[in-house]
């Protein structure tokens, strides 16, 4: 428990976070490149919530890949170290690790196991820049090099993961049957390549993208009540959207709302 007297802040609150675009050779496969210093003193209870995607990071102890996360993770990084990552798009990372998602789901696994050696040599170079802008790009420039050998993802992903975020009506039902019809693809293979290439199964990463949807409405500048946010995120009513933000990230939407709109 992280008990109530340290109350968890999500991690894009907790000092200072930027994002950097990628740059467009891999912009298909990349969705940002991005910074995060952490504020010096007492460490923190910090909730990094999940986005279905998939990060290489490189801080002062090394450079790893933090595979998809079915709930928040709460990372001891400790204070005054600055982050630097990679973020690839959902469905993305799978090409260019040559590995089943659902092999690194919840996982922090050192980089070098997937790159060998070029791994050690990346932290390195990192480690010598002057400066966090460097450090991106010396990343984005290693990941430019490995781009001629990164196969594209099968074409019912992309249909699969373009359903997904759709807004449409909650349902209980698993919703790999409809999305094997609108995909073509057999139920039975739409299944294996979601664990694959996302990490967990298609109703998982529903609620993941849709708590998504939950947090961009929140940092808008609007004041919607929390039923029509949640009834525009696609959830059923404000209580689905509770019992669902306590699940996937131990905050309530009132708490979540709060945080974001600061």
């Amino acid at each position: 428990m992280h008990g109530t007297l340290q109350p968890i802040t999500l991690a894009k609150r907790c000092g200072i976070y930027r994002e950097r675009s990628a740059p467009a050779s891999l912009a298909a496969h990349v969705e940002c490149l991005w910074s995060h210093a952490i504020p010096a003193g007492p460490r923190l209870p910090m909730a990094v919530v999940p986005d279905g995607c998939v990060d290489i990071i490189w801080s002062s102890v090394g450079i790893a890949v933090v595979g998809p996360d079915r709930v928040a993770a709460f990372p001891a990084i400790g204070p005054g170290e600055t982050v630097v990552g990679l973020r690839f798009r959902t469905g993305m990372a799978a090409s260019w690790l040559r590995t089943s998602l659902c092999e690194l789901t919840g996982s922090v696994v050192p980089l070098e196991a997937f790159w060998g050696a070029a791994a050690g040599e990346l932290f390195a170079r990192m480690a010598e820049a002057g400066s966090v802008a460097a450090r991106a790009a010396i990343l984005a420039q290693a990941a430019e090099q490995r781009l001629p050998m990164i196969a594209a993802p099968p074409a019912d992903i992309g249909a699969c993961l373009a359903q997904l975020r759709q807004v449409r009506p909650t349902s209980s039902d698993n919703p790999i049957r409809s999305l094997a019809q609108a995909t073509g693809s057999s139920a039975r293979t739409l299944r294996r390549r979601c664990h694959e290439h996302f990490g967990y199964g298609a109703k998982t990463l529903d609620r993941i993208l849709r708590l998504q949807r939950f947090l961009a409405a929140c940092r808008s500048d609007a004041q919607p009540s929390l039923t029509t946010l949640a009834l525009d995120a696609g959830y059923a009513d404000q209580a689905h959207l509770t019992r669902e933000t306590r699940e996937l990230t131990s905050l309530s939407p009132r708490e979540i709302r709060r945080q974001l709109a600061n």
